[in-house]
């Protein structure tokens, strides 16, 4: 048991050594959530049939991040990737 529990853990952080992220010289957290809000809303676009939500009433559509856009609209904002 204690031999999972090990292998788990040593899982975890061998992932987490891997992933990467985004970095800008100077910034901060604020501006990078700031950069990446922005960055979400100009990549996502809408997928699938419009319908109306029995629940609200309103008319949705679903939709998706356009990965390429939002990595463009990353790189104009002065951010790069870091890591693996």
């Amino acid at each position: 048991m204690e031999i999972r529990w090990f292998a788990l853990g040593y899982g975890l952080v061998f992932l987490a050594g891997c992933s990467s992220g985004w970095v800008k010289p100077g910034a901060s957290q604020q501006d990078f959530g700031e950069d990446r809000s922005t960055c979400l809303q100009q990549a996502e676009r809408p997928s699938g049939p419009v319908y109306i939500n029995p629940f609200t009433g309103f008319f949705e559509h679903g939709s998706y991040t356009n990965s390429r856009l939002y990595n463009a609209c990353m790189v104009e904002h002065g951010w790069s990737r870091s890591g693996g």
